[in-house]
């Protein structure tokens, strides 16, 4: 009896426990929220059960999960810049899995009308600026933290012509996986290149200071050959940390306006969402969207702390509405921590970059990256030497162990991340592929790279002018596969109507790359024209290789020998000092007295040589850098002037030179942000020599006689119109971007951006100088042909109380790579130019500019 007794209790007692156990049984649905398009993840979407009051919202990596005690029929999520979905879920499921693709959507947010009172979201902005003084990272005096970055560039909107392509049909099984992985909403995607990176990120505040040493990295593209340089690209902190506190967020050249910056009432739009915990604070969920679209200017939502109104969390969007060409979005999400300061600073960001196809039947591209930071260290500034290499890779960085990223990486590698590896080897081990790559970079950088040299540059290669007829050239560089010290560069060409050999060659032997000292020699043989040397132009190098087509004159055969040394011994200041040896063998009539005391009475001279010693001096503060092999490549000034002094002192009697003389020269360069009126830059430039010379050895002004605009010349000036021993000029442009344009109906969609050019010149020559050249009558040049002779050129000087003036107007944009501006020269308007033609009063020039 008392068996059966506890039998019954026994089976009462399981059946209570398991009807309590049901009445609080907890549904869980987790899943994962995408864009269709790029499979990125999604952070801050909503996350719901239709027709219940309970939800969810999605975290960094786009994942949520939600817990029920009952459901509803579906689940239903919602993200600022997408449309809605909703998906059926299964009642009986305890545990289930949903994921969601959202496709984008071009609608922005809705106008907020406040009937009465204030728009609620800005009193909480105006505390949010008020409070940036102790919330800014840039009120820390330094800071450092580990970091783990991943990067990958993928081929998307992969159209069903662009699949019967060949190139397509030899990885087609690979990429059927792939799109399996993409979800039955998702689009498949071809990754080409996929990098990771471990590195430790470091930041001075006074003077601004950064640094990042890339410790190890593991990349895989299709191709890349040369890891160091990729890697200094990949880490990411470098160049992806971004600042919302800022009034302008950089990006791709690019300066868009923060929402959060001190503009943010008059060009955004407003509204306050809802309230959420994130990671213990409770945060106003604050959404905003553009007054203008067309406009740099992003639409997205943030997340600010009710606290300390600090900003905690940014989805940050940028469509292609914006006046930003080739991109169809730029998407950046940033979760920040607290220090123990007070500042917070980045822990997790992600951007993307949506790059639009350039036809129907091409495809185009993503670039993806991920940044995680972790073990901050708070106010503890370097030496201000340690700083001196901004991007510093580790000798033994390369790291492919598959065992230690699984240890280093901050988040695992997803299933996609894995079959993403795999497709990479798949697809750059197709022929048709590799030809690609190398045409690209071919086109890109000018050299066809061989192991340890490339031949070029092709810009070079070709020219057809009246003195040499077709010109034609060859010329190779070594690089860092051949020697990591030693560098070789020579060139060699000939005309086919003077049938004169053209050479040159120069050694190069890098002393030290954190003081970036570079010794070398060098010897050239070549054509070259008055004031159009490669010295005057700089390192516009199509506007050189253009110049050596047409008339040519001006022509003068030039021999020259160059020592140097130049090294950086404190970041931002580069000296550098040379010993150059030329001489002047012209193809026009040219003569000049060598006493002109003697007046008509002096000898004269057809030809010179010139021995000079040249000291330099370039001032860049906060100047950021990468090498590329032997190469060194400035990315970024910090907006600040750009300084360079220089003195050239001339020595008679040593290796041949007939003048003793001083040149003084100070060059400005810099381009600032004028707030919402765009971007200027100006070239301030001035020049002073007392000693009196013949004129091709004084300034040479640089004039522009192509159809194509350059920034440094006087566009409506002749080539050698005006030379001066002493001046002071400046060039400024400034490009409205979208201000006026983007508000205009008929034309806003054609994103053009309004140019304005005043290019100004106060100059003269004095009296000791024109005597060099006065009366100095034109002589036979038994050297070379009567035939190749031009008439004597009229060595003109400026009035020293009437400037060169002239002012320019355009569009910047058309077709998104043409630029036309038409310049008016205001004075000298009836100069005759030294070949005798009046000026052009008027001009077009056109180029292209390749820019976002």
């Amino acid at each position: 009896m008392c068996t059966k007794n506890l039998f019954l209790f026994t089976k009462i007692l399981t059946i209570i426990i398991l009807a309590t156990l049901t009445t609080k049984a907890q549904y869980v649905i987790k899943g994962r929220v995408t864009d269709a398009k790029n499979g990125d993840p999604l952070p801050f979407a909503t996350v719901g059960i239709k027709g219940k009051n309970i939800g969810a919202q999605t975290n960094f990596e786009g994942i949520f999960t939600i817990r029920a005690k009952e459901l509803g029929d579906s689940l239903y999520v919602s993200s600022v810049g997408y449309k809605t979905r909703t998906k059926a879920i299964d009642k009986k499921s305890v545990n289930q899995t949903v994921d969601f693709q959202l496709a984008g959507e071009a609608k922005s947010l809705d106008e907020v009308y406040v009937y009465s009172g204030e728009n609620p979201a800005f009193k909480i902005l105006r505390k949010l600026r008020e409070n940036s003084e102790k919330n800014d990272r840039k009120h820390l005096s330094a800071y450092e933290y580990d970091s783990y970055s991943k990067m990958e560039l993928d081929v998307d909107n992969i159209s069903e012509k662009f699949k019967k392509k060949k190139v397509m049909k030899q990885i087609q099984g690979a990429i059927d996986k792939f799109e399996k992985m993409a979800g039955e909403d998702g689009k498949a995607v071809i990754p080409t290149f996929i990098s990771e990176t471990v590195s430790k990120f470091y930041y001075r505040e006074s003077p601004s200071r950064k640094k990042e040493m890339v410790l190890k990295n593991n990349v895989k593209g299709v191709g890349v050959k040369e890891g160091g340089f990729v890697s200094q690209l990949v880490g990411g902190n470098l160049f992806a940390n971004y600042n919302f506190y800022n009034n302008y967020v950089a990006f791709l050249g690019k300066d868009i306006i923060s929402p959060i910056g001190e503009n943010w009432k008059g060009t955004y739009k407003w509204y306050l969402s809802d309230t959420t915990d994130i990671d213990g604070h409770i945060c106003y969920g604050m959404e905003f969207d553009p007054k203008n679209d067309k406009d740099l200017v992003f639409i997205g939502k943030a997340y600010i702390d009710t606290t300390t109104y600090a900003l905690v969390q940014i989805d940050a969007t940028v469509g292609k509405d914006a006046n930003i060409n080739f991109i169809d979005k730029i998407k950046i999400s940033q979760e920040l921590t607290q220090t123990t300061e007070g500042a917070w600073l980045p822990a997790k960001t992600r951007f993307l970059i949506d790059i639009a196809e350039i036809s129907k039947s091409s495809a185009g591209m993503l670039l993806k990256m991920y940044i995680s930071n972790k073990d901050f260290v708070i106010n503890q500034p370097k030496p201000l030497a340690f700083y001196d290499i901004p991007v510093e890779v580790a000798e033994d960085s390369k790291e492919t162990d598959p065992k230690f990223w699984e240890q280093a990486r901050h988040e695992p590698f997803s299933a996609q991340d894995v079959l993403a590896s795999k497709l990479i080897d798949t697809v750059r081990n197709v022929p048709i592929v590799r030809t690609y790559v190398e045409i690209a970079e071919i086109i890109a950088s000018g050299y066809k790279r061989f192991n340890g040299i490339e031949i070029g540059p092709y810009l070079y290669s070709v020219a057809f002018n009246r003195i040499e007829g077709m010109r034609l050239r060859m010329g190779f560089r070594t690089n860092a596969a051949f020697s990591k010290h030693w560098v070789f560069r020579g060139f060699a060409g000939i005309g086919t109507r003077d049938v004169k050999m053209k050479y040159g060659g120069e050694v190069n032997y890098i002393l030290s790359r954190r003081h970036w000292t570079v010794a070398g020699v060098r010897h050239t043989y070549d054509l070259e024209r008055i004031g159009l040397t490669p010295d005057l132009i700089g390192d516009n190098k199509i506007f050189y290789a253009f110049t050596r087509w047409g008339l040519y004159s001006g022509a003068f055969y030039r021999r020259e020998n160059e020592a140097f040394i130049k090294t950086e011994p404190v970041k931002g200041i580069t000296l550098s000092a040379s010993l150059i040896q030329r001489n002047f063998d012209p193809l026009f009539a040219f003569k000049y007295r060598t006493d002109p005391e003697m007046g008509k009475l002096s000898p004269s001279r057809d030809y010179y040589d010139d021995t000079f010693l040249t000291l330099e001096a370039r001032f860049a503060k906060n100047e950021t850098y990468i090498m590329d092999g032997n190469e060194r490549i400035t990315l970024d000034t910090k907006r600040v002037p750009v300084v360079t002094l220089s003195y050239q002192r001339g020595l008679k009697g040593v290796l041949n030179g007939d003048f003793d003389y001083h040149k003084f020269t100070a060059k400005v360069f810099q381009t600032f942000r004028l707030g919402t009126l765009g971007r200027s830059s100006y070239l301030l430039q001035a020049g002073y020599t007392p000693s009196s010379l013949p004129a091709p050895l004084l300034y040479p002004h640089l004039g522009n006689q192509t159809l194509f605009f350059n920034r440094a010349a006087f566009n409506t000036m002749h080539y050698f119109e005006f030379v001066s021993d002493k001046f002071v000029s400046v060039q400024y442009n400034h490009n409205f971007e979208g201000l006026l344009f983007n508000r205009i109906p008929a034309i806003r969609q054609l994103k053009w951006r309004l140019l304005a050019t005043a290019n100004i010149l106060y100059g003269s020559q004095k009296q000791g100088n024109q005597q060099l050249m006065d009366d100095a009558m034109p002589i036979f040049n038994p050297r070379h042909p009567s035939n190749m002779l031009e008439s004597r050129f009229n060595f003109s000087s400026l009035d020293p109380s009437i400037p060169f003036v002239e002012v320019g107007y355009g569009i910047d944009n058309i077709f998104k790579i043409f630029r036309l501006q038409a310049f008016h020269r205001l004075t000298y308007l009836d100069h005759l130019s030294p070949s005798g033609r009046l000026p052009d009063k008027f001009t077009i020039k056109g180029s292209v500019h390749f820019s976002f």
